[in-house]
């Protein structure tokens, strides 16, 4: 006889636990002690899932604050070495809102359609045959 995949007698994240304990206390005794110690064993299982995805999480997060910290340190160094050589066009191009948009990315994990649509516009005007427009 193949056991389903989830009890019925254990209580679910979002079922309501005296339920569950109706439930439990037509039991006898012997089947009882070996639902606790099934159920003990599951939430001791469920908690070490929990605590590795949060580490993972915990993880990501930090990943993605060093990748836009080196990013943007690299955008702002190019930007004025670029800016030292008299290449304005570049120096826009490292210092525009596509790096932002990317710094975004890493930091938050979420992309936005109007950072795009941003970056995008930034990117058409710099890369325009006449150049951008010059600011006196």
């Amino acid at each position: 006889m193949a056991e389903p995949e989830r009890d019925d007698l254990l209580p679910g994240s979002g079922e309501d636990v005296v339920a569950a304990m109706n439930a439990w206390k037509d039991l006898p005794a012997a089947h009882l002690k070996v639902a606790l110690s099934f159920w003990n064993e599951r939430m001791a299982a469920d908690h070490e899932l929990r605590m590795t995805r949060e580490r993972n999480r915990n993880r990501l997060d930090v990943m993605g604050m060093v990748a836009a910290f080196v990013i943007s340190i690299s955008s702002v160094g190019s930007a004025i070495v670029f800016g030292a050589i008299e290449n304005y066009l570049m120096a826009g191009v490292m210092l525009g809102p596509s790096v932002f948009a990317i710094m975004k990315l890493f930091i938050t994990r979420k992309a936005d359609k109007a950072d795009l649509k941003a970056s995008g516009a930034a990117l058409n005007v710099i890369s325009q045959p006449g150049g951008p427009p010059l600011i006196p």
